[in-house]
């Protein structure tokens, strides 16, 4: 079969009846706390853990040869419940670069092997801010406001958020970075986080690779996810020289206050420095390709200044591209649940903007409806800004406003808990 464009992909993933999925066969993802997932949408494999076993192990594993097996008989495998539900995810990443001929062996009707081609690895949760999308399973920064927001009447150190933190202390164990038996295959590793760059065990497992004489790394891909706080070394890019390229994905949501409020403990313009020395190194650098790019994550929290946004990072040297879809996919900040005469609103505001990115944030927030229940968005932001000394109303005044109705409620029953004292920062 020759090679067939996206939107061919896309068009055959979803046709009726087809349940096929590239990740099984070519992908694994190792959650933060060691845990073994399909891919980063894919709920964990029961009792499948990176701690004191090899990728090898992991990948080899029963448990995720019975897990590939139901996708040969085209069922829907009950991991993958968030693709079910949302068949866009599932498109995304089986139509995707990195997963591109495994989606035309099987449309070509041949069965792929399971050689892994894309490991996605996220070191721990060592993380120097707490995002206001995340929490401790991204960022140990977040477990001491996990604990006082969901335990604060337990000990801290007999609380669920420092135990995750514990868990993810297997990223110490030399012996996983230094096997690299599984990796002869491999054409893309994925660093998550956390953030990686404060995890600098990482980059033995790069030294192997480069090492080992069997392996041509310069057919092997670098992936990064990290939140702009840091910048890669000298000594760093000298080893990624060995690759055949390194990808920087910026997780930069807003700029200015905006964004030092989503990304609690970020400076901006210390960020936006490494933004633009980012920007340098790609243009300048000769022996390896380096690509950045904004890895905007739409939420609630910024979908009332996408075009704000947008112009800034133009300024800043970066466009998002036409293809970028990066969503909170679920919980209360994800935009396809906020209320509907609030997307009315937004669709009103960017009436007539082209913009690809936006469009398409607006596609994905009219794709579904909050089912039932209540929109938890004020009750779990006006808690965090009492705990965090914040106001959500003085960073968005306008969007403030907006939202003013589904947040009043929750505003008086937190002035009804507070004791005398007690003060919410209004500057």
């Amino acid at each position: 079969m020759s090679s067939t464009n996206k939107q061919q992909r896309i068009d055959w993933l979803t046709e009726a009846g087809n349940n096929f999925c590239a990740m099984p066969f070519g992908h694994m993802a190792i959650e933060a706390n060691g845990d073994i997932r399909p891919c980063c949408m894919g709920d964990k494999f029961p009792g499948l853990n990176i701690r004191n076993k090899t990728i090898q192990e992991v990948y080899r594993d029963p448990i995720r040869d019975e897990f590939i097996e139901s996708f040969r008989q085209n069922k829907q495998h009950t991991l993958c419940g968030a693709c079910w539900k949302d068949p866009q995810i599932r498109t995304h990443f089986s139509s995707a670069l990195q997963s591109k001929s495994i989606t035309e062996q099987a449309m070509a009707g041949k069965m792929p092997g399971t050689e892994l081609k894309w490991l996605e690895i996220k070191p721990g949760n060592r993380c120097n801010l707490k995002c206001r999308i995340c929490g401790v399973h991204g960022s140990s920064s977040w477990a001491k406001d996990a604990h006082k927001l969901d335990q604060k009447d337990v000990p801290y150190k007999e609380s669920n958020a420092f135990k995750y933190t514990q868990s993810c202390d297997w990223i110490e164990d030399k012996d996983f970075w230094n096997d690299i038996r599984e990796l002869a295959s491999v054409e893309y590793i994925h660093f998550m986080g956390g953030e990686p760059f404060m995890v600098p065990e990482h980059f033995q497992l790069l030294e192997r690779l480069v090492e080992d004489p069997s392996i041509d790394t310069s057919t092997i891909a670098i992936g990064y996810n990290t939140n702009g706080t840091y910048f890669p070394t000298e000594e760093n890019i000298n080893l990624y020289n060995n690759f055949k390229k390194v990808h920087f994905a910026l997780s930069i949501d807003d700029f200015g206050a905006r964004f030092e409020y989503q990304r609690k403990l970020a400076k901006w313009e210390e960020v936006k420095l490494n933004i633009v020395n980012f920007s340098k190194l790609c243009k300048e650098a000769e022996d390896v390709q380096f690509t950045a790019d904004m890895d905007t994550t739409v939420s609630v929290l910024n979908i009332f200044a996408l075009d704000e946004i947008y112009e800034e990072f133009i300024k800043l040297g970066y466009t998002i591209d036409d293809g970028h879809e990066h969503y909170v996919y679920n919980g209360p900040e994800a935009i396809w649940q906020l209320p509907s005469d609030v997307k009315r609103i937004i669709l009103d505001k960017y009436k007539g903007n082209t913009t690809p990115w936006i469009t398409k944030a607006m596609k994905y927030m009219m794709s579904r409806e909050l089912e039932a229940g209540k929109w938890l968005f004020a009750d779990v932001h006006t808690s965090l800004d009492k705990l965090r000394k914040e106001n959500f109303k003085t960073i968005y005044p306008e969007w403030y406003q907006i939202l003013k109705p589904y947040w009043k409620p929750m505003e008086q029953q937190m002035e009804q808990q507070m004791k005398p004292g007690d003060i919410i920062d209004n500057r």
